[in-house]
């Protein structure tokens, strides 16, 4: 069989043919185009969202410096006031240390016993005075002085080791003779 076609016919079949793929064309893009709508309509929300959540970081990052640095500014005024506190404390108990001077008794005056004087120190209770306040004994936070009265010098010291051991943290110095009992009675 066969089959003769005109250019007419060619024609016709063609423009059927166009008619037919434009058909379905439509149809596609009739169901594509609400999609492609949706998409650009997405699109265009989130820049905008994005824009809005870069413009609320931005700002939200600005107070963060601003936060930080007012933080920065009271941490350094604390460690300012803390330095200048702590400096006052300590020119305090100097001044207090200083001021304030214990005196110990050993032996008693007689007639052949000269008076030496002795400074004492306990770094321990010292210490403990200064950390635990109420229980420790806070006379070891200020100058500790002993009034010695003895026959001697050798006899002074040993009163004194006995009475502020070292082995207990006591610490001896200056041991000085001041006079003796008898050129304190006069002629």
């Amino acid at each position: 069989m066969y089959l003769e076609l005109s250019t007419s016919d060619v024609i016709i079949l063609s423009s059927a043919a166009a008619c037919l793929v434009a058909i379905v064309l439509l149809e596609m893009l009739r169901v594509v185009i609400p999609d492609v709508y949706e998409w650009v309509a997405d699109h265009a929300k989130v820049k905008r969202e994005t824009r809005e959540g870069q413009a609320a970081l931005e700002r939200l990052m600005a107070v963060n410096r601003e936060n930080a640095a007012q933080r920065d500014r009271r941490s350094a005024e604390r460690f300012r006031m803390k330095s200048q506190l702590a400096r006052l404390e300590m020119t305090l108990s100097a001044v207090e240390r200083d001021r304030v001077e214990v005196w110990h008794e050993l032996g008693r005056q007689g007639v052949a016993d000269s008076l030496y004087t002795a400074r004492v120190a306990n770094r321990i209770l010292a210490d403990q005075s200064g950390r635990d306040f109420d229980s420790a004994p806070s006379i070891w936070r200020y100058t500790n002085n002993v009034r010695i009265w003895a026959a001697g010098e050798r006899p002074a010291r040993q009163m004194l080791t006995a009475e502020f051991s070292p082995d207990s943290g006591f610490a001896v110095q200056e041991l000085t003779f001041v006079t003796s009992a008898r050129s304190m009675d006069g002629p």
